[in-house]
């Protein structure tokens, strides 16, 4: 992004942005827990492999938080 210069954030994209919060903190893991789910059927797994994808998919969206938020801070 070298060269780029970040876009101010308006009033409608901001509530845009942060009403898109509560969705990727619950799709997040819930798309981890249902891929855990399939590779333990497809290889015959112990649980641990859903536990393990979950908590990955819940790191991935408390990230993308993260991310969103200070996007919305931003003042240009």
């Amino acid at each position: 992004m070298a060269g780029k210069t970040p876009k101010k954030v308006t009033g409608w994209r901001q509530v845009g942005l942060l009403s898109s919060i509560p969705f990727i903190l619950a799709l997040a893991p819930i798309i981890g827990l249902v891929i855990g789910q399939q590779l333990e059927r497809r290889f015959r797994t112990p649980s641990w492999l859903t536990y393990v994808l979950c908590g990955l998919g819940f790191v991935a969206g408390v990230r993308e938080t993260i991310k969103i938020v200070k996007l919305s801070q931003q003042e240009d």
